[in-house]
């Protein structure tokens, strides 16, 4: 059984996600039954391809390896728009791959709509169109009778999405708390160990965890908008980033961190989602926990999520320093949850 996929973005996370197809390429085809074909290939500006028959994989990325770009990978090359390719392309999965806008979450949201209206299956990482479309693009996508996934929008591969949806029946999700920017946790971690905050964003940058625009980090909005995903998707809060109360790491000096410390407190980068009476209200800023808390032992580039609900209490799922390997397993599973559907395979 065949399964065509187009990749809209091939950044780092894009990349990954190749890599992984090729290196499980015979356990899809032995153990599932399952020829996984990339058919379309489509960067803002790094050149887009796209081919009746797959593309070679290992080709592509040796390309985009060594020339930076894929346009010198052949007549496959296109000169065709993104939303062009999309609605032009003979795939069975839309995988969307590209970078989150802060402020409107475009133009991945117009990309995604555009794949329902081409009857295209859609998989996304980009936590921008669930913070400020997420009720718009269900809707769209259950009308059509297609699927929507996004397990790693969040904590990259770990399955949050999948065990509200698959293990929580009749659970109501009355709170959502935790620590989803690896970078302020990072920085906050190593002051506590006596570096500056230059010195630690400095460290992070050179390990490739921040955000393309750091500052997205340490103020605090790369948590809001996935504090405001959480919300829309398991709260059902009908909310955007901007309606967040956003509170960053910037104006935490060592002095606050050894102070926190000589209390027996750790400070955290937290983010929660609350509901107060008829709304659910969105939160980021630095708190102090003792060790008592959950998230204590979080430190590092480790992150973690608390799920209260009404029926099983507080869940908390750790997440111990992730890799992109992470986030590409998690487009690789939900690209299996939709092909059990339309490919009818069983995993």
């Amino acid at each position: 059984m065949s399964l065509k996929l187009a990749l809209i973005g091939f950044g780092n996370v894009g990349q990954e996600f190749a890599r992984l197809l090729l290196s499980k390429r015979e356990w899809l085809r032995g153990a599932v039954g399952l020829d996984v074909e990339v058919l379309t290939i489509a960067t803002r500006t790094r050149g887009s391809l796209t081919a009746r028959n797959a593309l070679d994989l290992e080709r592509v990325l040796r390309e985009r390896e060594s020339l930076g770009t894929v346009e010198g990978y052949g007549p496959e090359s296109t000169g065709l728009s993104t939303l062009e390719i999309i609605e032009s392309c003979d795939a069975d999965i839309m995988v969307e791959l590209t970078p989150l806008d802060i402020d409107a979450g475009q133009p991945a949201i117009d990309y995604i709509k555009a794949a329902f209206d081409a009857g295209l299956n859609v998989i996304t990482a980009n936590k921008g169109p669930l913070a400020f479309a997420y009720r718009e693009l269900k809707s769209m996508a259950q009308s059509r009778g297609l699927h929507f996934k996004f397990e790693g929008v969040v904590m990259d591969g770990t399955p949050v999405f999948r065990l509200v949806e698959k293990t929580l029946p009749g659970c109501e999700i009355t709170g959502v708390a935790g620590i989803l920017n690896s970078t302020s946790n990072f920085v906050l971690s190593e002051m506590a160990l006596g570096r500056s905050m230059g010195e630690a964003l400095d460290e992070a940058k050179g390990r490739g965890i921040t955000e393309a625009d750091p500052s997205m980090d340490i103020d605090g909005w790369d948590a809001a908008v996935k504090i405001t995903a959480l919300a829309n998707v398991l709260m059902d809060a009908r909310s955007t980033p901007k309606e967040a109360d956003v509170t960053g790491i910037g104006d935490i000096d060592l002095e606050n961190v050894m102070k926190a410390a000589l209390e027996g407190k750790k400070l955290k980068p937290l983010a929660r989602a609350e509901r107060v009476g008829g709304e659910v209200r969105t939160r980021v800023r630095p708190e102090l926990v003792g060790p008592e808390n959950p998230f204590w032992s979080v430190d590092g580039t480790s992150s973690a999520i608390t799920l209260e609900t009404d029926l099983m209490g507080e869940i908390t799922l750790i997440e111990r320093n992730p890799t992109l390997a992470q986030t590409a397993y998690a487009i690789f599973s939900d690209m299996l949850i939709v092909a059990q559907s339309i490919c009818e395979i069983k995993i």
